[in-house]
């Protein structure tokens, strides 16, 4: 019998299929693996609102981790149950360098993501996080960007040149356990985003893990990109998909057939790992 009672999964470019949907097998083989009694999870980059239908249709019960660990949500009511939320002197210090290097912020909360109008034109990208968007004339001005008390991550796009001058300025900085890290959009931008990294996938998959009664050993992991790492290397199986960057390749037990975005991940797993 497999030593494994639980799966956690990342979503884009793991288990969803292009941005808004999932493979039929791979739903089918979520369900499957419920029957059996293994727990299905989520850990996610996205926000809760872009992941709560994914979690419905895997039939996932529990808590979820979004934001990379930043947050983990009861399904059961909706719940926040953690946050690891950036402070008013963070969120001050990162204003003002972004601003000096004329890169308009975007405030990632629980319950969405606040953006300038001037900025509208990155809705589409950060509509992947989740559909609760909401704009603002200078958005760093507004109260919710001193008062939020659930801001959750920092993140800006724009040229290479000012993102890579920004992150070197915060680098020097910035006080406290706040991560960055920089990757490139869909459309050529680079982009910046910042949390408290004393959290991570890998923490949340620890987490999860225990709030089902379980250790990290008894857990099977998959993603496909180096926000998933820390959850490859704490799990105890993981799987890369098969076209995934060199790291993620290299901190997995194994690699899949299945490539990013097309989905089957979820079916492969089920039948390499658990016997579905």
């Amino acid at each position: 019998m497999t030593p494994y009672r639980m799966l956690v999964v990342d979503l884009d470019g793991t288990a969803l299929r292009g941005p808004n949907a999932l493979a039929p097998e791979d739903v089918e083989a979520a369900r499957a693996l419920k029957e059996r009694g293994v727990h299905v999870t989520i850990a996610t980059g996205r926000l809760y609102g872009g992941t709560r239908w994914v979690a419905d249709a895997l039939g996932v019960e529990g808590s979820v981790a979004v934001m990379n660990g930043s947050e983990r949500v009861s399904l059961a009511d909706d719940a926040r149950t953690f946050s690891d939320v950036l402070t008013p002197m963070q969120r001050a210090v990162v204003r003002d360098v972004l601003v000096e290097h004329g890169l308009s912020p975007f405030l990632f909360r629980s319950g969405g993501i606040h953006h300038d109008h001037a900025d509208a034109r990155h809705a589409p990208y950060l509509g992947i996080w989740t559909p609760e968007l909401t704009a603002h004339d200078r958005l760093v001005d507004h109260p919710v960007w001193h008062e939020a008390p659930d801001a959750l991550a920092i993140g800006a796009a724009g040229r290479r040149a000012a993102v890579e001058a920004a992150h070197d300025a915060l680098a020097k900085l910035s006080k406290g356990p706040l991560g960055m890290v920089q990757f490139d959009t869909y459309d050529g931008e680079r982009f910046l985003k910042l949390r408290n990294h004393s959290t991570d996938k890998g923490t949340a998959l620890a987490a999860l893990a225990a709030e089902r009664g379980l250790r990290p050993e008894e857990v099977v992991a998959v993603g496909d990109w180096w926000n998933d790492v820390p959850m490859l290397t704490v799990a105890g199986r993981s799987y890369a998909m098969a076209d995934s960057v060199d790291e993620v390749i290299a901190a997995a037990d194994e690699r899949l057939d299945a490539k990013r975005g097309h989905g089957g991940a979820i079916a492969e797993i089920a039948h390499k790992a658990f016997g579905v």
